[in-house]
């Protein structure tokens, strides 16, 4: 079947929808209320009763019984024993209240002939289950697991499968039209019971049964259509017998012999949507409440005399306080809501509700109406307010016909929302509302010149952050002085959201996006002036925090000062600028750096070379000239050996890279009219780290060298990890490493650097970012062995004798540079020895020994695992000093 058979009392969608719920209740006339524990009796006709099916069925009356849930705080889906709970506002004369408790009890089972029934033999079961020696007389064909009693607490039912068919003509005329109501049974001469009966349907067309459609539906919640519908039918039957047992107890006040469940089964129209459901789209069901053991049912809704309305579960009356809410994240509501988008039952009348959002670091209070169904033409209004008291800024809401913003932002770290139902409610337009709310715990600027702390956006655990974030930390640190960022923590839920870093001249070096772990936790080397950007377009992520040193705060009472300075010095410096261009343009032949596009900070200088002497260095494609700028201060000028054009990738990449403290900085460029652009570059007083390591090695002493292999890990890493998109360096050796005075290493030579466009995502071709990692490799063993090593098989062989600390004490002098003594202390021996063994993992030189690696897995490690490695050999080489 395309949709679900239901039982006539069953889904005929909310009686009361079109009554008047202001007029119409219902009223006890002093007949019988069942206010005793209720037992449940049933006969099962038909062999073809599957296990699970009875079982479902069993589970639905045992469901009814509230003290039997174990309570889920914050669940709005309805559980039979809430259902059961409306049933209990009913009472008896003496004000007594319908059982709470509800058990299945003896039960028969007829499998003998059940073709064309008629209605004596259906009365002649009921009666032989009430005497053993009847149904032994059945011969085996009728079974029970115990003697039904006659008593006034009991339930009788009869349920037949839907194999079961009933004979032709008057018999079944009867039968069919007792599908709602009961039969007698004579049990004895003077005893009669009733008992009610219901079948599976057999088809849409059953008169006791419909054919349910809804856009809300998508398939029986136990599985099987036919039982999931016998189930509404029964509960609904055991309802009409504990509130009205002998046709006198609580009926309609409007002399109808409407009842609880009957004044809630109009018949539903078949043009109309359907009822609203809960959905479970992984498992293609609906349903509208649960019951023990993890079943779900779709069962009627029930009168409520509270509401004056039909209802599923009790509807929550406001108290008189307001109620304060003190997390980050929430939703509030009423009514019962439904996937968001419909109510599953109308509010209640006469309710002033109240609200208080407080979240002491909050900047703003977020608000996202998820439904809002409030009838026209009421009182009836959902107010979200800045203040609670006096002139305010609030948002009013009247009526979902109303065209309104869904998603708003209360400025602050208070909120208050109330809500006030009047006189009457209708069920159609009525059925409440759901917002959720988030404390906005950043907004726009926050300026920051402490020399050291801690930033981020990490909400209390168990929360994400907000949506619709658009903040920024600012590091105010002196120009060319060092800022530190140490992330601890990101989890941002990914392409979505992000958190950028931009340097003092407002250039992106870094963009997170996801999850950061371990060894990819970022830590960046900058300096200046630095920026936190975090943007976010959902609220999944769990936020971010990073510690900062700033080494040289810039004191934020002076820099209002200075602004205006700088302001009057302006006029001056524009006058000299363009004098000294126009002094430029008179040598033809002289190196005329100017400012970059993109670098503010870069300097107007102008410098002459002599290209024999001032030659410091030189590659494939330029040389590198020494020369001194007007101020007097030693640049780098790099001159192509022919003529260029355009902007070179180069340039944009420096532009990017050239704020990381181990990456040489790019301080401007200039162009002569015949060769085209030139560079110019910050000087380095030692040259390069070949260079050292060939002519003064023994300078270079081990503490030196590992600093040196740290600073250009750091370096690699901004280019691989930080960078979007990550960019392939291409040429990394000492020639292109150089030293300032105090022996900080610099990484150059950029000239065949770009963009990755493999990045590993093609398993079978080596990214560029192993080649990188390769040639790192390749510059730890000439750090160790103090010569290059240009011939792979080569380094090979060298790094199979570091196995271990013994064999380095043992024979480890031949493998080092000779001059240098192998330490004396166990740790740095120690040290130099996983120090060969990150230059073995970089270089993949297969297996080997060892006792200690950093994540390796067969393949090259990712530039974070390098740094974290470097570090553990630093830590090794301070514990032998007494330091760390």
């Amino acid at each position: 079947m395309v949709g679900v058979v239901l039982a006539a009392l069953l889904f005929h969608v909310m009686p009361c929808l079109s009554q008047d719920g202001s007029s119409f209740s219902l009223s006890y006339n002093g007949g019988n209320i069942l206010t005793q524990p209720v037992t449940i009796s049933l006969i099962w006709v038909s062999t073809d009763w599957h296990e699970s099916s009875q079982e479902a069925i069993r589970n639905s009356i045992t469901s009814l019984t509230q003290s039997r849930y174990d309570q889920v705080s914050g669940s709005d889906v309805p559980t039979l024993g809430n259902w059961w709970e409306i049933i209990r506002q009913y009472t008896d004369g003496s004000n007594s209240p319908v059982t709470d408790k509800v058990d299945v009890g003896s039960e028969c089972f007829y499998i003998g002939p059940h073709l064309n029934m008629t209605l004596d033999q259906v009365v002649g079961i009921g009666r032989s289950v009430f005497n053993k020696t009847s149904i032994d007389e059945f011969g085996g064909n009728l079974t029970c697991t115990g003697v039904f009693e006659v008593n006034d607490r009991t339930i009788y039912h009869v349920l037949f499968s839907h194999s079961v068919n009933f004979q032709h003509g008057e018999n079944q005329r009867k039968l069919m039209e007792l599908c709602r109501g009961d039969f007698a049974v004579p049990v004895s001469a003077d005893v009669d019971v009733k008992m009610a009966w219901a079948r599976a349907p057999q088809n849409p067309n059953d008169q006791c049964s419909t054919f349910f459609r809804g856009d809300y539906y998508l398939g029986p919640p136990n599985g099987d259509e036919k039982i999931d519908s016998l189930v509404g039918y029964i509960l609904s039957n055991i309802a009409e017998k504990v509130t009205n047992c002998d046709g006198r107890g609580w009926v309609g006040n409007d002399g109808s012999d409407q009842t609880v469940s009957s004044s809630c089964a109009a018949l539903f129209p078949g043009e109309r949507a359907g009822p609203p459901l809960f959905m479970d789209m992984e498992r293609n069901v609906s349903f509208n409440v649960v019951g023990l053991n993890g079943y779900r049912y779709m069962v009627q809704y029930i009168w409520d005399q509270k509401i004056k309305n039909c209802a599923l579960k009790p509807s929550e009356i406001c108290g008189t306080n307001a109620l304060t809410f003190k997390q980050p994240k929430g939703y509030l509501s009423t009514g019962i809501v439904v996937n968001h988008t419909t109510g599953l039952q109308p509010y209640p009348t006469n309710q002033k509700c109240r609200w208080k959002i407080q979240y002491p670091t909050a900047k703003f209070i977020g608000f996202t109406i998820n439904y809002l169904s409030l009838a026209a033409d009421t009182d009836d209004q959902l107010k979200i307010c800045q203040s609670d008291s006096g002139p305010a800024q609030c948002s009013i809401f009247h009526s979902n016909s109303e065209n309104f913003d869904k998603n708003f932002k209360i400025t602050g770290s208070k909120a208050y929302v109330e809500f006030t139902s009047g006189e009457s409610v209708s069920s159609f337009e009525s059925t409440g509302w759901e917002l959720t709310y988030s404390a906005g715990l950043c907004s726009g600027k926050e300026d920051i010149s402490d020399q050291k702390g801690v930033i981020g956006y990490s909400p209390s655990a168990g929360y994400s952050y907000a949506e619709g974030l658009s903040c920024q930390w600012i590091l105010h640190g002196k120009a060319r002085t060092p800022v530190t960022l140490s992330f601890t923590h990101i989890n941002i839920s990914k392409d979505f959201d992000f958190l950028a870093i931009n340097n003092d001249r407002m250039q992106q070096v870094a963009n997170f996006s996801g999850i950061y772990l371990g060894s990819d936790l970022p830590q960046l080397n900058l300096t200046g002036e630095v920026t936190i950007e975090f943007a976010t377009q959902t609220g999944t992520g769990e936020g971010w925090s990073a510690n900062f040193y700033i080494s040289s705060p810039v004191d934020q009472n002076r820099k209002a000062f200075l602004v205006v300075i700088v302001i009057l010095l302006g006029f001056v410096a524009i006058s000299v600028s363009l004098a000294l261009v126009a002094l430029a343009l008179i040598k033809s032949r002289k190196y005329e750096p100017h400012g970059m596009d993109l670098n503010e900070n870069c300097m107007l200088m102008r410098a002459e070379v002599s290209q024999e002497g001032d030659q410091i260095g030189e590659g494939p494609s330029s040389i590198v000239y020494r020369a001194v700028s007007t101020d007097g201060i030693s640049i780098a000028i790099k001159s192509p050996k022919q003529p260029t054009s355009g902007k070179r990738l180069e340039e944009e990449i420096l532009i990017k890279a050239s704020s990381h403290p181990n990456i040489i900085s790019l301080v401007g460029y200039g162009e002569d009219g015949t060769r085209g652009r030139y560079l110019v570059f910050e000087f380095m007083d030692r040259g390069s780290l070949s260079r050292n390591l060939k002519e003064r090695g023994e300078m270079l002493d081990w503490e030196k060298r590992l600093a040196i292999a740290l600073q250009i890990s750091s370096a690699i890493q901004m280019l691989h990890m930080y960078l979007r998109p990550p960019i392939y360096h291409g040429n990394i050796s000492s020639e292109n490493i150089l030293l300032d005075e105090d022996y900080n290493a610099k990484l150059g030579g950029f000239g065949a650097s770009k963009y990755c466009t493999n990045e590993g995502l093609n398993p079978e071709m080596p990214s560029e970012m192993d080649e990188d990692i390769r040639s790192f490799g390749l510059l730890l063993v000439e750090l160790l062995k103090g010569e290059p090593i240009f011939n792979g098989n080569e380094s090979c062989e060298f790094l199979r004798n570091f196995e271990g600390s013994d064999e380095v004490l043992g024979r480890g002098q031949e493998w080092f540079d000779p001059r240098l003594s192998i330490p004396g202390e166990e740790w740095k021996v120690m040290g130099l020895a996983k120090f060969g063994e990150i230059a073995k993992w970089c270089i993949g030189s297969g297996g080997g020994g060892g006792s200690w690696r950093v994540g390796m897995d067969g393949n090259r490690p990712k530039i974070g695992d390098l740094v974290s490695g470097l570090e553990q050999v630093k830590q090794l080489f301070c514990c032998s000093s007494g330091q760390g």
